[in-house]
């Protein structure tokens, strides 16, 4: 999602124009230059808002700050759809079967759904948990980060679908399973 400016409030397609807001977008765009130029029979898959049992993720964050606060402000204008790592991993073994049998390469986007807010995805993580936590939404400007995020980050994958396949998941199941692996 990063590839974008985060202008707009509908879905991102894969052939829109890329605009990153900062380096780490940038640099994910290079590496998506640098396969196309490859010349190889590959796919990049765009995703946003990764989480897992393992790493640091804004799940795990949720959880930890639940231990020691009752409430928290949680930015609640930037949009996007929170996608669980092993559901990107399942979507990669799927696409280099689906290449491997003459499918198509390309850009691709797998996001979670349904989109929602960074707000609303914290009060969903508090409420599979059984945490009594309130979510108050703020806008952007009030969580000044070093890196410019983009506010929408939803992204259409329906050439996923109809290419490969691949539907987007349900990032509520999802999440179940993650807290379920961490015992939650």
């Amino acid at each position: 999602d990063y590839v974008f400016d985060g202008t707009g409030d509908a879905p991102r397609a894969t052939g829109e124009t890329v605009g990153p807001l900062g380096a780490y977008g940038r640099s994910k765009l290079e590496g998506e230059a640098r396969v196309a130029a490859s010349g190889a029979n590959a796919v990049v898959l765009r995703t946003s808002w990764v989480f897992s049992a393992h790493g640091a993720n804004f799940v795990k964050t949720m959880l930890r700050l639940s231990e020691t606060r009752d409430a928290l402000s949680v930015v609640g204008d930037q949009v996007g759809g929170p996608t669980p790592a092993a559901l990107i991993a399942d979507a990669c073994i799927a696409l280099a079967k689906s290449l491997s049998n003459g499918g198509p390469s390309g850009v691709y986007h797998f996001s979670g759904a349904p989109d929602v807010s960074w707000a609303d995805f914290a009060r969903e993580i508090f409420a599979q948990a059984g945490k009594d936590v309130t979510v108050t939404d703020i806008p952007t400007a009030d969580y000044p980060t070093r890196a410019t995020r983009p506010l929408n980050s939803r992204l259409d994958c329906t050439t996923l679908l109809s290419d490969h396949g691949i539907k987007r998941p349900d990032w509520k199941a999802g999440l179940a399973d993650v807290l379920k692996e961490l015992n939650v």
